[in-house]
């Protein structure tokens, strides 16, 4: 890549006021997210651990560290403070004692209901004013960028 290019691609990434538009974009998500969701005392990692658990219960921590793409000691606090509050369980795996499982409980499947109209209502505010045809395109886009960015992660 020429230097120009390069150049040029840097600043398609920054905003009129030179801050990071993706990194603006993805943390101002997080604060909105985590605001709506702070009377339900649930913040957007630990939400997603029970989204997870709701979808498929019962996974290894290991296992759900991958799919949250963090590292286990990350998931492991996260499920301690979730069990703490009555949202998940632990249980040894039958499979591997010296592995456990993560059940999500009824409890969970409750929060898990608020996060999806919480989802809902950021993207509304997020997208608001933008054409669908335009959002569409945008959202392809952004997909391939995230395979490519996963995809140059994998190769490391």
């Amino acid at each position: 890549m020429t230097e120009a290019i390069k150049e040029k691609t840097m600043r398609m990434s920054l905003g009129e006021d030179n801050n990071p538009i993706y990194q603006d974009i993805a943390r101002f998500r997080a604060i909105l997210f985590d605001q709506i969701l702070k009377p339900h005392d649930m913040t957007m990692s630990q939400g997603w651990v029970l989204v997870h658990l709701v979808r498929e219960n019962g996974l290894r921590q290991s296992d759900l560290a991958d799919r949250l793409e963090v590292a286990t000691v990350t998931t492991s606090k996260l499920i301690d403070r979730l069990e703490a509050r009555g949202y998940v369980e632990r249980r040894t795996d039958p499979e591997d004692r010296r592995s456990n499982r993560v059940y999500a409980t009824p409890q969970a499947k409750d929060i898990v209901k608020i996060m999806t109209k919480t989802i809902l209502d950021v993207d509304a505010i997020a997208n608001e004013g933008i054409d669908a045809r335009e959002l569409a395109a945008t959202l392809k886009v952004l997909a391939r960028m995230r395979r490519n960015l996963k995809d140059a992660l994998h190769k490391r």
